[in-house]
């Protein structure tokens, strides 16, 4: 199998983002580790630069080369990434890659470069992540069907391979666009990152209130699409019968959404527990995981599921809803329950994990388990492989 060289572009590398910021260069190590060449081209954005703030530096022991290219301001696409320079290097340098893989749709970066890509007459792979689901479409429908007609449907269908991260995200994409061939992979997770977490008591000594509780952690973005108002309900109803159950919420405020949960939070008398800690990076996420006794992630939608496979590979056990993908298609499992969006069963859900937690302890052997069997760095192997498929 000959040895490849790859370009991956993905809008931003901030984590206040989402979870691309941490597939797409796991990805990129994992390629590397497999003999590949891999150069990954991003942008400022959230912040704003100018030509001057073109970098390229080494991702370091991985072994690829980033190249950041300055996000500039546009009056057209105020709260997207836009980047003219980014888009005129593709253009300039896709013929130079056997494959261009391209992350995410309906901003700036990723339409006008694959815009480019067609144009250039280049291969290119596609990760919609999330962004063909029926949900996604519906919101701001005025806007995107415009930019449907004019870019973003061209730019899908004449992608050489559709990568899904979850069978759930192919099969609510079906039926709405031609896609030429398709494949479903998981994200890259680095289980070996997960496995050594500080002790309990970490967390506990920047955030006193969550002594002596039973902690159901959320991480991820504050927003509306991750149903955090049915958990908050759920919490109210699970404190009945597990009164030191406490949720805590890892993740950046972008939309001002927080207050509208905290205005809920207070409505249901359960204020005092439920803490929003902000961002969390680094050995501080490792911290709000190692003190997890679960992990609710309850989302309208979610095309993978980030914190869930970090969760897992952490050894807690999780409650998803059925509209996140990963595990949609493993076996059952005691470690790993799916739920309908409804707050009755979301929290009967989380009393089970939470008796498995007080039963078993930490970490659970199950839930490590099935991060090592159905993630970890191979992922990233079949999807060279299918880059082969598409070249040959």
């Amino acid at each position: 199998m000959r040895s490849l060289r790859i370009l991956l572009i993905v809008p931003s590398l901030n984590r206040q983002t989402g979870g691309p910021t941490i597939s797409v260069p796991a990805l990129a190590k994992a390629l590397v580790k497999l003999g590949h060449t891999v150069v990954l081209y991003t942008t400022t954005w959230p912040v704003h630069g100018n030509l001057c703030d073109l970098t390229i530096q080494s991702a370091g022991n991985p072994g690829y080369e980033v190249v950041t290219f300055p996000a500039q301001p546009n009056p057209l696409f105020p709260r997207m990434p836009y980047s003219p320079a980014l888009v005129r290097d593709v253009f300039r340098s896709s013929r130079n890659f056997d494959i261009v893989h391209n992350f995410s749709l309906w901003n700036p970066v990723a339409t006008f470069s694959l815009r480019a890509l067609r144009q250039s007459g280049s291969a290119y792979c596609l990760s919609p992540l999330g962004m063909l689901d029926p949900v996604v479409l519906r919101r701001n429908r005025w806007k995107k069907l415009p930019w449907q007609i004019i870019w973003e449907r061209a730019n899908i269908e004449a992608a050489a391979l559709v990568h899904f991260t979850a069978s759930l995200e192919e099969e609510r994409a079906r039926g709405t666009w031609r896609l030429r061939s398709t494949i479903v992979i998981p994200h890259v997770v680095d289980l070996e990152n997960w496995k050594s977490l500080p002790d309990r008591s970490v967390l506990e000594k920047r955030f006193p209130k969550i002594q002596g509780k039973e902690v159901i952690l959320f991480v991820g973005r504050i927003n509306w699409v991750k149903n955090l108002n049915l958990l908050l309900i759920s919490l109210a109803a699970l404190r009945r019968q597990r009164p030191n159950s406490m949720l805590v919420c890892v993740g950046p405020d972008n939309e001002g959404y927080q207050s509208i949960l905290e205005k809920q939070a207070q409505a249901l008398g359960i204020t005092d527990n439920v803490l929003f800690t902000g961002m969390l990076q680094g050995d501080d996420l490792k911290a709000a995981y190692a003190r997890a006794d679960a992990l609710a992630l309850v989302s309208q939608k979610e095309n993978f599921g980030h914190a869930a496979a970090e969760a897992l590979a952490c050894g807690i056990p999780v409650v998803l809803s059925s509209g996140v993908g990963i595990g949609a298609d493993w076996p059952e499992s005691g470690a790993l329950h799916r739920v309908a969006p409804e707050s009755e069963q979301i929290a009967s859900a989380l009393m089970q994990v939470l008796e498995r937690s007080a039963r078993f302890g930490h970490p659970d052997s199950e839930a490590r388990l099935l991060a090592e069997k159905f993630l970890g760095e191979f992922p990233g192997a079949r999807i060279a492989d299918a880059y082969q498929s598409v070249l040959s």
